[in-house]
């Protein structure tokens, strides 16, 4: 494995009328700006629909990614547990046919 710390690099993030130079790691750049996009897209739904003003859009686009990280964690227990009960399966299987 490969134990060099990733360098970082900077990372520019717009809300409102501020900006923030984050320093993030650089193999999580990528996270990062992809999030902000999703993130702000979901701020521009909140405004347009419903004529939130930027205060409660920024609320309600983090409650959304939120949940959406909830119900992803949500997927991936009980995928999970799929895979492990099919190793379980297969691990009976095997072990039976040895047997015989």
């Amino acid at each position: 494995m490969n134990n060099v710390p990733s360098p970082d690099v900077s990372v520019f993030i717009k809300l409102m009328d501020r900006g923030f130079n984050l320093s993030v790691p650089a193999d999580q750049e990528k996270f990062y700006r992809e999030g902000y996009e999703a993130f702000m897209h979901k701020v521009k739904h909140h405004k347009r629909g419903k004529n939130y003003d930027d205060i409660e859009a920024i609320a309600l686009a983090s409650i959304d990614c939120l949940v959406a990280l909830q119900k992803s964690q949500e997927v991936m227990k009980e995928l999970i547990e799929a895979f492990q009960n099919r190793v379980a399966k297969l691990d009976d299987t095997i072990s039976a046919a040895i047997e015989s």
